[in-house]
């Protein structure tokens, strides 16, 4: 059963590109905004026996505007920026990919924003990330998918002819997620530039899939691996927990945007979000969570390095990133 409420958290989502203060396409840059620049387009970590490749696909940056975050000024904006040593000219967006390898099995999530140029001409990074990390495509066997929006899942597939990228692989999605992005009746509604034909691009590839398996929130999607809700930036968003013996790692896609903004000021809300109050609400449930039981955690969009630990920090949570 899918239910979705909020005006179906459509509204919301129209003011997405808005949001972003663009008027022109995104512009995406290197990592000279990281919190430590790469000395490659990925980093390593382990979690228990478990092998963990960030792999960066691009980067964006937006200025800082008022309406990007819709409970903050732009002047606490900048603060938060300066705070976390990243500069207050821009806010950098980086577009991150994970692998996760069981010993000779290679799990991805998420797969990027596939070049498609609604994200900017240096989108589309993965694939060189993953040669980088010695990492091999063809060997990847399951592709787990957070939620159904274009950075996330325009990598599974060349956006001219819609053909798959990971043919050969098991592709696990959130079934409340493909049931709301699929209905015919988003065709007419305007969900801005950046989701501009999103349902109609899953109706003809994901939705018609073979290899594709929708799964329910809160479930064993595999041996070590669980879907967690968290709902809120998208109807049907999902976090995956990944554990190897009395370790976790917990990656949050889209719950939290830059640490330094969202982990630092998890009440903040971002224009997004297609429902802030649930995004809200989820953000510091999966912080606890991570904090509780001593998990790992990453972000689709956090700068390298994007593996760490959240604690308690009086209202608010701090993010200290692993050592690679």
């Amino acid at each position: 059963m899918v239910a979705v409420t909020r005006r179906d958290l459509v509204l919301s989502a129209a003011g997405s590109y808005g949001a972003f203060g663009l008027s022109k396409p995104i512009a995406f840059i290197g990592m000279a905004h990281a919190q430590q620049t790469p000395p490659a387009p990925f980093r390593k970590h382990k979690v228990g026996d478990i092998e963990i490749f960030s792999l960066v696909d691009g980067m964006a940056e937006v200025p800082p505007r008022e309406g990007f975050i819709k409970n903050a000024s732009v002047d606490e904006v900048k603060t938060a920026l300066r705070a976390g040593n990243i500069s207050d000219a821009l806010i950098p967006i980086p577009f991150t990919a994970t692998v996760i390898k069981f010993g000779d099995r290679l799990v991805l999530i998420d797969s990027g924003a596939g070049g498609f140029p609604t994200y900017g001409p240096r989108s589309g990074q993965l694939m060189q990330s993953m040669a980088a990390a010695g990492l091999d495509r063809s060997a990847i066997t399951t592709v787990l998918i957070s939620h159904l929006h274009g950075d996330h899942i325009y990598g599974l597939m060349d956006k001219e002819t819609n053909a798959q990228t990971f043919p050969n692989a098991e592709i696990v999605v959130p079934e409340i997620e493909l049931k709301w992005w699929s209905r015919p009746e988003l065709d007419t509604v305007d969900l801005g530039p950046t989701r501009r034909g999103l349902p109609q691009r899953i109706r003809a590839t994901i939705a018609t899939w073979k290899n594709v398996r929708p799964v329910g929130s809160d479930t064993e999607i595999m041996p070590g691996v669980r879907a967690i809700p968290a709902f809120g930036h998208s109807p049907g968003q999902m976090a995956h927990l990944v554990t190897s013996g009395d370790k976790g790692l917990l990656l949050t896609a889209d719950v939290s945007l830059l640490p330094a903004l969202f982990v630092r000021h998890p009440d903040w809300q971002i224009a997004l979000d297609q429902d802030g109050a649930m995004a809200v609400e989820t953000r510091k449930r999966i912080f606890e969570r991570a904090v509780a039981d001593q998990l790992a955690v990453t972000g689709t969009h956090w700068l390298l390095p994007s593996v760490g630990t959240i604690a308690k920090d009086g209202n608010a949570y701090a993010f200290v990133p692993a050592e690679s």
